[in-house]
């Protein structure tokens, strides 16, 4: 029987799924498991049918047409199946049928109720793990902080510390509790991680994800001097009169490089790609071999 693992969230906003996500199947590739990432494809042009993106041999849909974070997921667990569509529980049978994987992984999956799963993971931003408390529409939260008494597993990202946060004490109380923070792995153009040292570089950042300040504060802590900031929406789709501008104005300012993230430039046109270069993250889980323990077992 297939363990089916969920990695998800109660908020609006980037908490670190995508990459969580790679971390979780990347973990069990190395086992020699088949394993098989369920995401609805939100905003994807190929549509919310029950669409293969990576068959766990070859991308099958270029990021033209996959929505962003799946794509990125196949691009970044080379065996993974990877298959999108808004009716998990048919995608589910889709893999069964075709594939027969032994790990399943909803990314995003929290608050998919109908999909049944045997380990729920919710990742909480350390410094805002149920913002003001308030649900969507007044607030960010997709549903009641009360909901993070049904995970199995809480993690908390980008934590400079072991501390759980006083608002969600009561609500993890005796669940398995970890922390983890980003952990930069350098910065990549079209031809692979570039050796040149960005410190002190001025650039133009752009970004169109959930939480582009969280990006922004990031570069300025990586020492690069931001000298123009463009934000777009999360999951925008970059058009060449877009980048054509941009690159138009770094000329003007006189600027090193425009910089972003691998979610935006995998989007990126591909006149785009020439001048730009990206930050590639990897996850800092503290006690790692305590969660994977976990999972292994269950």
């Amino acid at each position: 029987m297939a363990k089916i693992i969920s990695v998800g969230n109660i908020s609006l906003g980037g908490t670190g799924k995508t990459p969580f996500t790679i971390m979780i199947a990347n973990h069990f590739l190395a086992q020699g498991k088949k394993v098989c990432i369920l995401s609805r494809g939100y905003r994807g042009k190929i549509g919310y049918d029950t669409h293969v993106i990576s068959n766990g041999e070859e991308v099958l849909v270029g990021a033209e047409l996959a929505a962003d974070e799946p794509y990125m997921i196949a691009v970044n667990c080379p065996g993974a199946i990877v298959i999108t569509g808004k009716e998990r529980v048919k995608s589910f049978e889709y893999a069964e049928r075709e594939f027969a994987p032994d790990i399943y992984i909803l990314d995003d999956g929290f608050q998919h109720k109908r999909m049944k799963r045997d380990i729920d993971i919710c990742l909480l931003d350390h410094k805002r793990p149920v913002s003001t408390g308030w649900m969507f529409p007044f607030g960010y939260l997709r549903e009641p902080a009360s909901a993070i008494s049904r995970a199995d597993i809480v993690v908390f990202t980008r934590a400079e510390n072991d501390s759980i946060p006083e608002k969600t004490a009561k609500y993890v109380d005796g669940k398995p509790v970890f922390f983890s923070d980003i952990e930069f792995t350098g910065f990549y153009n079209e031809n692979g991680k570039i050796e040149d040292d960005l410190r002190g570089k001025d650039v133009l950042a752009f970004a169109g994800i959930a939480s582009p300040y969280k990006f922004f504060a990031f570069l300025k802590k990586l020492g690069l001097n931001i000298a123009s900031k463009k934000i777009f929406g999360d999951h925008h789709r970059y058009l060449d009169r877009e980048g054509y501008s941009m690159m138009k104005k770094a000329k003007d300012l006189e600027l090193d490089y425009l910089v972003t993230t691998e979610k935006d430039y995998i989007k990126l046109t591909d006149d785009m790609k020439k001048d730009t270069v990206y930050t590639k993250i990897d996850i800092n889980l503290r006690n790692r071999e305590r969660f994977f323990q976990i999972l292994d077992m269950r």
